[in-house]
């Protein structure tokens, strides 16, 4: 029987390795140097998390809630430290975004089957 989590474990290991995860990594660092970046990302962190929290409760976000992601979300876009690090995030999860295509392909073809 094949222990599928050895494959994923394998996987992990090797997304450490990818230039997509690297260039996170690195753009993370650099946003952590920058002190009030840091502050701002963890601002934006924190704002988004309320955000999620309200949304999967079934509630709408507060009015105010939401203005205060957008000035945050909108500061950001004052720092070249945090606008790599969206873009690396953009990047990873499109690498993941494959990774996923990939791995459920199975069920897609077994669902397409007639």
């Amino acid at each position: 029987m094949v222990n599928i989590f050895d494959n994923v474990n394998a996987v992990a290991t090797d997304l450490r390795e990818t230039p997509q995860f690297k260039n996170l990594a690195e753009a993370l660092k650099q946003v952590r140097a920058n002190e009030e970046a840091n502050t701002l990302f963890t601002n934006f962190q924190k704002a988004q998390y309320a955000l999620n929290q309200a949304i999967q409760s079934g509630q709408e976000p507060e009015e105010a809630q939401m203005k205060e992601w957008q000035t945050i979300a909108s500061d950001m876009e004052k720092f070249d430290e945090l606008k790599r690090l969206m873009e690396s995030e953009q990047a990873l999860n499109q690498l993941l975004t494959q990774i996923n295509n990939t791995i459920t392909q199975p069920i897609s073809e077994l669902y397409a089957q007639k």
